[in-house]
């Protein structure tokens, strides 16, 4: 793999520091405000619910010290959980570091814990990624970790600023995910045939996909009103953004990474595979490079099934509880346009095996860089 450029390199810390520098009043919100604080001392654990049957409503009376604001360095008396969904795995200790909001009464002031400052906490993970990547893949895990940089960079500077302000977000996403795939690839894996070849067969995966998907929008009635997320944002934006056309735009983000796996893995074996010795004729090639596409479509479709599983195994757990028929369960909108995604993904992988293999023949026939 051809190492990344040096000015590569300068133009993704640029991407960097530029989406950081967008990130002003992390505190500030359009709606609410919020002051960074701590905990000084846990006054008292409580439950709301003592009685032995039904569920327990536990919480903590806590003292806590403001680190920002006009009142900095004060500290007040708050309550955490009681009217907010709280197990033991949420209780707070000595130290731990807050989001709280301000309420005024006259002259009064009150505060409420409105969020657990978490993010710190994924620091060591991250730590732990970066050193696996080095350890494993030295040079090509960096790459990937700046692939990772460039595609976060393109949708925080393009996508969401698009949609935000009311535009078509099928467009704004299928032309992000141009971007994307083209940065990651080409940053990841190098200028080179299999890169073009891995490309051009996930860019054909993605018109497969969206074509799937405008169908499935007319077809299956998706409104993009299906969970309180998307009716408030509906109502936040005064309904200036196309919500079944936000829906379009999820599948086809949803998919885009198993695309780039399946295409990359493809256009790689297609290569190595014509680089053997003696050489396969063109139609050997292919039926070869396609047998071992078989197996991997088979592991991919399967992992992005379950993935959504994964993410869904609340509701499902909701829905075998039997609070409504299943017959109305399984029709919802949720529901629906979760499988609704996995079946569009699954279906452009399928497709783009033989779109990227005959691709990459051609490239490694011709000789085409």
């Amino acid at each position: 793999m051809r190492p990344v450029p040096a000015a590569l390199r300068i133009a993704l810390v640029a991407m960097t520091a530029v989406a950081l520098a967008s990130c002003e009043g992390l505190n500030q919100g359009r709606g609410t405000s919020v002051f960074d604080a701590h905990i000084v001392r846990v006054v008292e654990t409580g439950d709301r619910n003592p009685a032995p049957a039904g569920m327990r409503q536990p919480f903590q009376r806590l003292e806590l010290q403001l680190d920002s604001g006009l009142y900095r360095g004060e500290v007040v008396t708050v309550e955490w959980g009681g009217r907010r969904a709280l197990d033991p795995n949420g209780f707070l200790r000595a130290g731990d570091q807050v989001l709280v909001t301000e309420s005024r009464d006259g002259s009064k002031r009150s505060y409420a814990i409105q969020e657990l400052v978490r993010l710190p906490a994924l620091a060591p993970f991250a730590v732990v990624l970066f050193v696996a990547l080095l350890a494993v893949a030295r040079l090509k895990g960096l790459a990937a970790l700046a692939g990772l940089a460039a595609s976060i960079a393109v949708f925080l500077l393009a996508i969401v600023p698009a949609l935000e302000r009311g535009g078509d977000p099928l467009i704004a996403t299928l032309i992000g995910a141009a971007g994307v795939v083209t940065v990651s690839v080409f940053v990841v894996h190098g200028a080179n045939r299999k890169s073009v070849a891995a490309l051009l067969g996930t860019l054909a995966g993605l018109v497969v996909v969206s074509v799937i998907a405008v169908v499935g929008l007319a077809t299956l009635h998706l409104t993009g009103l299906g969970t309180e997320d998307q009716i408030f944002l509906a109502v936040g934006t005064d309904g200036r953004i196309d919500m079944p056309r936000l829906v379009l735009a999820g599948v086809i983000v949803g998919s885009l990474g198993a695309l780039v796996d399946m295409c990359v893995g493809q256009a790689s074996a297609t290569m190595e595979l014509a680089s053997l010795e003696g050489g396969l004729a063109s139609a050997q090639l292919y039926r070869s490079a396609l047998n071992v596409g078989h197996d991997h479509i088979g592991s991919l479709v399967n992992t992005l099934a379950l993935a959504y599983f994964g993410g869904a195994l609340p509701l499902v757990l909701l829905l075998s509880l039997g609070f409504q028929p299943l017959s109305v369960a399984l029709n919802s909108e949720e529901i629906v346009g979760s499988i609704f995604t996995v079946l569009a993904a699954s279906i452009g992988l399928v497709l783009c095996v033989p779109i990227t293999t005959a691709i990459a023949v051609y490239f490694a026939r011709r000789g085409v860089t």
